[in-house]
């Protein structure tokens, strides 16, 4: 997941925008001050876009770009804030700002906006397995394999394949990957849309050219994503 750190001294619109980008694989981090996101360690959480408010108490978010751009890791910056002025909009463009979005924000131009920075900044794609040669593209929902076959993906189909690489050859319970797709443990009701999800998300992965991903159901436990399908993992395959 692409981190994102939230500086927003308003807290229902901090949680909204939250709310708002999760779905397409984004992982969020609210802060109500600058100071805040500053004694939080950023650097290894990963942070790689930085929402900010121009108006913050204490650091303002202006004085908290001046100081971001000189670190050699410095994440990707847009505004979002009420102040829209040319001026404004100019100054923070000027110090280092990859973007500017005003208030009242739309949460179409928010996500698009904040595609267009990744795609300059090179963040687009993440590779998350190197010997699989599988990239997750967060920001358009998108698998693409080594040879540029790609295919988009549901919101939850993308964090389902997510995690499933992150413990590629694993057996991955029902109930964790149940709180990793929707936040909560697995109930009657759920259980059968994750089976209904994973079923829809091989027909996609199998429709791939050279795919070299396969899911694995292993009964009564949960599910697996192999390199190449083994002969035991097969044997336990029970729904395809």
């Amino acid at each position: 997941m692409l981190a994102v750190a939230i500086v927003e001294d308003d807290k229902p619109i901090a949680q909204l925008i939250s709310l708002w980008l999760e779905p397409y694989g984004y992982k969020c981090h609210c802060f109500e001050s600058s100071e805040a996101f500053l004694a939080s360690d950023w650097q290894s959480r990963g942070i790689s876009l930085l929402l900010v408010d121009w108006q913050l108490p204490g650091i303002s978010g202006i004085q908290l770009t001046k100081q971001l751009v000189s670190e050699p890791d410095c994440p990707a910056i847009i505004f979002v804030t009420s102040f829209g002025r040319a001026d404004d909009v100019a100054q923070a463009l000027h110090l280092g700002a990859d973007d500017f979005v005003t208030k009242p924000v739309n949460k179409s131009v928010l996500l698009a906006r904040i595609r267009a920075v990744m795609r300059r900044r090179g963040k687009d794609l993440k590779a998350l397995n190197p010997e699989l040669e599988v990239t997750l593209a967060p920001s358009s929902l998108e698998v693409v394999i080594r040879n540029g076959s790609r295919c988009r993906l549901s919101p939850s189909q993308y964090r389902t394949l997510e995690f499933l690489l992150r413990h590629e050859g694993q057996v991955v319970n029902r109930t964790a990957l149940s709180e990793a797709i929707w936040g909560e443990t697995e109930s009657g009701q759920q259980g059968r849309a994750l089976d209904l999800l994973i079923s829809r998300l091989r027909v996609k992965l199998e429709a791939l050219t050279d795919n070299p991903m396969s899911i694995v159901s292993h009964y009564g436990v949960g599910y697996a994503c192999y390199r190449a399908l083994p002969a035991a993992a097969a044997s336990v395959n029970s729904d395809r």
